[in-house]
């Protein structure tokens, strides 16, 4: 097995089960849903508060990358909720696609970048 394959048999073993619907098909995988960790808001455009943290919940999906996402189209649904793509890219090795990350937001709720927009 190549390192490229392995990094799908972990989120198809190790990861839970979400829906992700887009365009009116659902479609049931695995990945992986957690909160986001990070010091640099780069992703969604936002800014660092005095302890790190994010008033908004925004969450880090890994999933196989035969599910393209769609930027504030698709929705994901996990055991805890749903949420919305608010970026996502597919991470490629060479011309291979290892996986496909995104942001996610809870579901209806306003991100700051909603409101600035067109």
């Amino acid at each position: 097995m190549s390192i490229f394959n392995s990094v799908g048999e972990t989120i198809k073993k190790y990861g839970s089960r979400v829906t992700i619907e887009q365009n009116g098909d659902k479609v049931s995988t695995n990945a992986f849903v957690e909160p986001l960790r990070y010091r640099s808001r780069l992703y969604i455009g936002g800014q660092k508060r005095v302890l790190g943290r994010s008033m908004k919940r925004s969450y880090l999906y890994i999933g196989n990358p035969g599910y393209r996402l769609v930027e504030n189209k698709s929705v994901i649904e996990t055991q805890s909720g749903r949420y919305i793509v608010k970026r996502s890219e597919t991470y490629y090795v060479k011309s291979f696609p290892v996986y496909e990350w995104a942001i996610l937001f809870p579901y209806g709720e306003r991100a700051e970048d909603d409101y600035d927009s067109n």
